[in-house]
Parts: structure tokens; sequence; C-alpha cells
């Protein structure tokens, strides 16, 4: 009785130890199923692109105890396939300026037409796949062989409206709060402007219209501040029209005369900058300190024209108005003031 008893527990210890030694290895394969993910290093490109730059990698060069790149004006909310223009505003002559995005380890290089200069300018082309927030970074190298200190400021992704890219993209950015109006001439005449937007449909639930193309974003209607300092016009494939469109902007209502204002206009078609016939693209345009304010309708008297541009393989032939023109307050009011 006392030998079966002993092949009794000794059998009931090789049981506890195989059991234990099971629990340990579904533990550990339970903690190898959920291991700690470094979040994506950001690719540049997938933010922004500057024209006439060249791209380093490694993280943006600057000196903790360097003297200030200086005044920077940028507009810091930022749409898909939209613009930002940028002016450095120094005290020193400047190499190189490099510009980057916060945990990225590329950088862009961009050398100025002219060092000796107390301004520098140069336009971000918003990817059309943005879809977030990001921290832009910007540094220097000036004449005397330093490097500046890390200009750092955050930029917005605007999600409110559509702010469709899609086949034909139109965009607008400006680097100050006022209503800067941005007008598309269609092929068949037909003007896209606050006052007449688009197409859109209406959702019942939730009581908002949704432009499927057309303006999708009007900012700082009649200086109601929104700070959002962009406007986007948009046609989905189906609907570019094969012609000639025209570009124009104007200033509905300066809201502080005592500035002036940067604005820079981008046409994307089929995800490539289109090539004007009249201006250039890019466009930037100033409104100089003391622009008065110009309240017009469709008609664009007194507005600028930025550019134009032919399409020789659209899909559609007109406009087809198929729904019901919507007018926000906003508009409604705008139209009411205009001459």
């Amino acid at each position: 009785m006392n030998a079966k008893l002993l092949q009794l527990f000794k059998k009931l210890h090789i049981y506890i130890f195989i059991v234990a030694v099971v629990s340990v290895g579904i533990y550990s394969c339970t903690d190898e199923e959920d291991p700690i993910v470094k979040p994506a290093v950001p690719v540049l490109s997938n933010f922004f692109a500057i024209q006439n730059s060249t791209v380093a990698q490694g993280t943006i060069p600057s000196n903790p105890s360097g003297v200030s790149i200086g005044e920077v004006v940028i507009n810091s909310t930022a749409i898909a396939g939209g613009s930002s223009h940028v002016t450095i505003t120094s005290d020193n002559d400047i190499q190189k300026i490099y510009v980057s995005i916060k945990g990225s380890n590329q950088y862009y290089t961009i050398t100025p037409n002219q060092t000796k200069s107390n301004v520098f300018e140069f336009i971000i082309l918003l990817s059309q796949y943005l879809n977030q927030n990001f921290e832009i970074q910007i540094s220097a190298l000036l004449e005397n062989g330093t490097t500046t200190s890390l200009y750092s400021t955050p930029v917005v992704y605007h999600t409110a409206g559509t702010g469709g890219t899609g086949g034909l993209q139109v965009s607008l950015s400006f680097n100050n709060e006022k209503d800067v109006d941005l007008y598309v001439i269609q092929p068949d005449g037909t003007v896209i402007f606050y006052g007449n937007k688009g197409g859109h449909v209406y959702d019942s639930i939730t009581g908002q219209y949704t432009y499927i193309w057309g303006l999708d974003l009007d900012s700082n209607p009649a200086c109601n501040i929104d700070s959002i300092n962009n406007e986007n016009v948009f046609y989905p494939d189906t609907l570019v029209q094969t012609g000639t469109y025209q570009v124009w902007i104007n200033m509905y209502r300066n809201c502080d005369t005592s500035i002036a204002t940067t604005c820079v206009v981008t046409a994307n078609h089929a995800s490539q900058l289109v090539t004007p016939t009249f201006g250039v693209n890019p466009s930037t345009h100033i409104f100089p300190i003391g622009e008065p304010s110009n309240s017009i309708g469709n008609d664009t008297t007194g507005a600028v024209k930025i550019m134009e541009f032919n399409i020789t393989n659209g899909s559609s032939t007109g406009s087809k108005k198929i729904y019901k023109p919507y007018l926000t307050e906003s508009a409604k009011m705008k139209l009411d003031m205009a001459r």
C-alpha cells in the first residue's frame, strides 16, 4: 500500500510540474503577442514637399545655444493638397534653410537665391494624402558658419467640410485672418465661388450638407473669423471638364488693413501641378497694407486673376446641375452685402 501511495505521489508531482511548465509557456507566449510597437518615423513627403530643395537624411541641424532664426510667418492650418507660404525675417545672412517635422529623420535643405537679405520666402506644398496634425521645424546655417536654434510650431490639419482633393483641386492659402475668396470659372462658364459652391448631398440625420464637388471650404466669411485661412475647390475625375479653367482671388473683406496678406494658389490635376497658360503654379499674390475690401458676387470685378490652364482629357462636358443650390447663412449675408 505504501509503495502504491509513493508511486501515486510521484505521478502527481510530475503532473504538477508539467502544468507549471505549460502555464509559464502560455504566459510567455501571451507576452510575446503584445510587444511594444514603436511609432513609425514620419516620412516628410507624406506631409509636404518644397520646390527647389534637396532631401537629406538625419535630424534637422540646429544649435540650442544658437541665435534665433528670426520672425517666421506661416499659415498654421493645413488642408490636404493645399499650400502654405513661409516668410522668415532675419537679422542675419543665411546660407541655407533647413525644414523638417518633429520626429522625422529627414529634412529639406533650401539654398536662398540671395544670402545677404533680411527676408527669405518659400512655399510648402502639402500632400494630398495629409491626414494629421504635425509640428514643423525650421533652422538655418548662417553665413558665419554657425547654426541657429530650432524654430518649431504646430500645424493643425483641418478636417471640417469635405476638404476634397479629387481629380482636379484648386486651393488658396493666406497667412492671416481675412476674408479672401477663391473663384474658379469652369470651361462651361459656371463660376464656383461662395455664392455658388457646387454639388452637394444632404444628410437628413445630421442636418449637414456634404459637397461632392465645388467649393467645400470658405474661410472667415465677412470677418466671422474661423482662423482656417484656406479655401478649396475640387472635382472628382468624372466631373472634370475638358477646356479652359480660370482662377481668381478677391479680398472680399479686409479685416485688418494695417497688415499685408500673402496668398498662395495651387492647382493639381491627377495629383500633379498643372502647367498654366497664364500665370504660374504655385502662384503667390500679396494684398498690400491698406488693401480695400471688395464685396462682389460672381462677376469678379476688381478681383485678381491668378492663373488660367487647360484640361485636355476631362471626363465631363458640363456642370451637370443635378442638385438644388444650397446657401449657407454666411453666403446669403455676403451676397446681400455684395455690390
